[in-house]
C-alpha cells in the first residue's frame, strides 16, 4: 500500500500575527487524524479573524480548504486557485516565497488529478526553486516525496525509492517543536513507507522489508516519546504491518504473512479504516493459499465493502479484488467463474493502464532539464540587455567586412558546393524519415485511442441484444439476428482488447519479475482453459518433469501461455486432445503447447508472429480469427531473453515451443 499521506505542512510563523502559529498546529494534528469535519469547522473558525490583507494566513486557509475538499476536485481547484490569485504580484511570491510555494504545491495536486502532466511539472520547477533559495527543510522534504510520487505514477519505481529515501534523510536533523513534530512525523513514516512499497514494486523484496521494518521501529520510537497522537502512530502503524505482510505473501512465507496482516487489522481496536482494504484482500489470499475458503470469503467481502465505502484510486483495489476472487474459485475448482472473474479483472486493469499512459510517456528527468535551459536562456537574455549598444557595433563592424569575405570564400565555395548539395539530400532525408516515425507514433496513438473508446459502446450494443433475446416477443428470425449481433459485438470487442493488450499498450510497461513457481503458473492455466475447451469436447493434458522456479513478469507470461492455449483450442477439432509439456534444460525451461489441429501452411510459417499478420484462418467452430496475440507473445518472450516459434505436429497440427532462461 502506498502512503499518499505525505501532507506539506508549516515551518514558518505567521508574520500578521493575528492567528498562532499554534492555531494551525491544532488544524493540522485534527486534519492528520483523518477527522474531515472537525477541520472543516476549525477552518471556519479561523477565517472569521483572517483579514484580506494577511497573506499568509490566507494561504493556510486556502491550503487546507483545498486539501480536505480532495473528494470535490472541482472545489478543491477553486480553493487553489484563490490561493494562487494572492500571489499574482511578482513582489508578493519574493516577499511570501513559503506562503507561494504551498499555494504552488495545492494547485500541483489538481494538476496531476486532471491529469495536466505539463503544468504538474511546471509548478514543481518553480517550487524547486524557491525553496532552494528559501532553505524551509520541511517544506522542501514535502516537495521532495512529491516528485517521488510522480516517479512512482510514472512507473519507475526506482527513482521513486530513492527520492523517498532521500526525503527521509533530509529530515533526520531537523529539529522537532511542538508546532513541527506531527508533520515531521507525517513525512519521515510516509518516506519510509513509500521507499519500501516503490522497492517491493521492482520486486526488490529485501529492500523493501529493511524499510517496513525500520518504519516499525520509528513508529515504536515515537510512541515511547508520547508526542503523537495515538490514533496518528495507529494509522501508520497498520500501513507498514499491511505491506510487511504482502511481501511475505509474495515470498511463500502465509505464517508470517497472517501474523502481520492479522496486527494491521487489529490496529485502532479492530475499528474499521479505509486503510485495512488491501489488508483484508491480503488475508484473504493467504486463506486462499491455506486452501481455508471459509475464512477467505467474509475477508473478500470486507474488503469490497471498505473499497465501496472509500474512494482509494491510487491503491487499484478494484483488479486487485477481482484477481483474487478468481483465484479463489480457480482454487475451488469452479472454472467458469474463475474464467468470468479473470476476463473482467483484465478489462479493469486495461482502462487503468490507459488511464495513465499520458504519465507513462513522460520524461521527468528532461523535462526539468529543458526547463533549467529556458531558465538559463531567460537570464542571459536579461543579462545582455545592457550590451545591446556594443552589439550593434560589432554588428556594424562584421557588415563592412561582409565583402571582403565573400571574395575570399567564393572560390572555397564552388569547391564544396557538390558536398553542401549531398549534406542537404541526407537531411532532407534524415527529416523525411523523422517525419514518417513521428507520424507512426501519432496513428499508433491514434488507434489506441479509437479501440478504448469503441469498448463502451459495443459493450452496450452486445448487453441490449441479449437481453432482448431473452425475451419471447421476438420470432425466430430476428433472434438469429439479435444473436448475430451479439457475436459480432463481442468479436470486436476481444479484437480490441487485443489491441490494447498490443505493442500499442505494452511499449513502455515496467517489466517487473519474481521468482515464479511456472509449473504451478502453467497448471493453473490449463485447469481455467479446461472450461474454455468443453465447450469444445476438448480435453487439456499437461506433462510435467516437477517444479521449476524462476523470474519473470506473472502477468506477462499468463498472458502468453493464455492465448498459445486459447489458440489450439479454437485451431483444434472438437473431441481432441490438447498436451502442454513443461522440460526443465540445462539452462532454461522449455513449454510446449501441441494441438491436433488445422497446422500452419508453411507459406504462413515467417508471417505468424508479424502485427496484423494476414496469415489467420478462422477456427474449427467459427471462432474469429484477429491476428494480433502471437505478435504479443513473441514481444513478451523476448522482452524476458526467451524464444517462441514454431514446428508441425507429425501427427497433425501445430507444436508451439516456449524456452525461458532459468536467471
Amino acid at each position: 500500500m502506498l502512503n499518499t499521506g505525505c501532507k506539506n505542512e508549516q515551518e514558518t510563523t505567521n508574520s500578521s500575527g493575528k492567528i498562532s502559529p499554534l492555531k494551525f498546529k491544532k488544524i493540522d494534528s485534527i486534519y492528520l487524524s483523518g477527522d474531515i469535519n472537525e477541520t472543516n469547522k476549525e477552518l471556519d473558525n479561523v477565517k472569521r479573524n483572517i483579514s484580506n490583507a494577511d497573506i499568509e494566513d490566507l494561504t493556510y486557509y486556502y491550503y487546507y480548504k483545498g486539501q480536505v475538499s480532495y473528494k470535490d476536485t472541482v472545489l478543491a481547484n477553486k480553493y487553489a486557485d484563490s490561493a494562487l490569485s494572492l500571489y499574482q504580484d511578482v513582489a508578493i511570491q519574493k516577499k511570501h516565497k513559503i506562503g507561494y510555494a504551498k499555494a504552488l504545491m495545492l494547485k500541483n495536486d489538481i494538476y496531476i488529478t486532471f491529469r495536466k502532466y505539463d503544468e504538474a511539472l511546471e509548478a514543481f520547477f518553480k517550487i524547486k526553486s524557491l525553496l532552494k533559495k528559501e532553505g524551509n527543510t520541511i517544506l522542501y522534504a514535502s516537495y521532495m516525496s512529491k516528485i517521488a510520487q510522480l516517479y512512482y505514477l510514472k512507473g519507475h519505481f526506482k527513482q521513486a525509492a530513492q527520492y523517498n529515501y532521500d526525503t527521509y534523510k533530509i529530515l533526520i536533523n531537523v529539529q522537532e517543536t511542538p508546532v513541527n513534530v506531527q508533520n515531521v512525523f507525517h513525512l519521515k513514516q510516509g518516506a519510509l513507507n513509500n521507499a519500501g512499497f516503490s522497492y517491493e514494486r521492482t520486486g526488490i523484496l529485501d529492500s523493501a522489508i529493511f524499510f517496513y521494518q525500520k518504519g516499525l521501529a520509528y513508529i515504536a520510537s515515537e510512541t515511547t516519546k508520547q508526542l503523537i497522537p495515538t490514533i496518528q502512530l495507529e494509522a501508520s502503524k497498520l500501513v507498514f504491518l499491511d505491506n510487511l505482510g504482502g511481501v511475505m505473501l509474495s515470498k511463500g512465507d502465509f505464517v508470517l504473512a497472517k501474523k502481520y496482516l492479522e496486527e494491521s487489522i487489529a490496529c485502532n481496536n479492530y475499528q474499521e479504516h479505509k486503510s485495512k482494504g488491501t489488508a483484508y484482500l491480503k488475508l484473504a489470499k493467504v486463506y486462499i493459499q491455506l486452501k481455508q475458503f471459509d475464512k477467505a470469503e467474509p475477508l473478500l467481502a470486507t474488503a469490497e465493502k471498505v473499497n465501496n465505502d472509500y474512494i482509494t484510486d491510487i491503491y487499484e483495489i478494484k483488479p486487485r479484488l477481482l484477481k483474487a476472487k478468481s483465484e479463489l474459485y480457480l482454487a475451488k475448482k469452479d472454472y467458469k467463474q474463475a474464467f468470468l472473474y479473470l476476463n473482467e479483472h483484465n478489462r479493469t486493469l486495461d482502462s487503468i493502464r490507459n488511464a495513465v499512459n499520458k504519465l507513462s510517456k513522460t520524461d521527468l528527468t528532461l523535462k526539468f532539464e529543458s526547463m533549467q535551459d529556458k531558465q538559463d536562456l531567460q537570464l542571459l537574455a536579461k543579462a545582455n540587455e545592457n550590451k545591446t549598444i556594443y552589439l550593434v557595433c560589432i554588428g556594424i563592424f562584421v557588415f563592412m567586412l561582409i565583402p571582403i569575405i565573400l571574395l575570399i570564400n567564393k572560390n572555397a565555395r564552388q569547391a564544396v558546393k557538390s558536398k553542401e548539395a549531398t549534406q542537404k539530400h541526407s537531411e532532407e532525408l534524415e527529416k523525411a524519415m523523422s517525419h514518417l516515425e513521428a507520424r507512426n507514433k501519432d496513428y499508433a496513438k491514434m488507434m489506441k485511442v479509437m479501440a478504448h473508446d469503441l469498448k463502451n459502446p459495443l459493450g452496450g450494443m452486445v448487453g441490449i441484444s441479449n437481453l432482448l433475446l431473452e425475451e419471447d416477443r421476438f420470432s425466430k428470425d430476428d433472434k438469429e439476428m439479435l444473436q448475430l449481433i451479439s457475436n459480432s459485438g463481442e468479436n470486436a470487442i476481444e479484437m480490441i482488447n487485443e489491441l490494447l493488450n498490443s505493442g500499442l499498450a505494452i511499449e513502455n510497461e515496467v517489466l517487473t519479475k519474481t521468482s515464479i513457481n511456472i509449473q504451478q503458473l502453467l497448471r493453473q492455466c490449463t485447469e481455467l482453459l479446461q472450461y474454455k475447451a468443453s465447450e469444445k469436447q476438448q480435453k487439456i493434458i499437461m506433462i510435467s518433469g516437477g517444479p521449476v522456479t524462476i523470474s519473470i513478469s506473472r502477468e506477462k507470461i499468463w498472458r502468453v501461455l493464455n492465448n498459445l492455449i486459447v489458440n489450439a483450442i479454437k485451431f483444434s477439432p472438437p473431441k481432441t486432445e490438447i498436451t502442454v509439456v513443461l522440460q526443465r534444460l540445462a539452462n532454461s525451461i522449455c513449454i510446449k503447447i501441441v494441438d491436433q489441429g488445422i497446422g500452419v501452411p508453411q507459406a504462413d510459417k515467417q508471417k505468424i508472429f508479424e502485427m496484423f499478420t494476414s496469415a489467420k484462418r478462422p477456427g474449427t467452430a467459427g471462432e474469429q480469427p484477429f491476428g494480433i496475440g502471437l505478435s504479443i507473445s513473441k514481444q513478451i518472450i523476448e522482452s524476458h531473453k526467451g524464444k517462441i516459434w514454431l514446428e508441425d505436429n507429425p501427427n497433425g497440427g501445430t507444436i508451439f515451443y516456449i524456452e525461458l532462461p532459468l536467471t
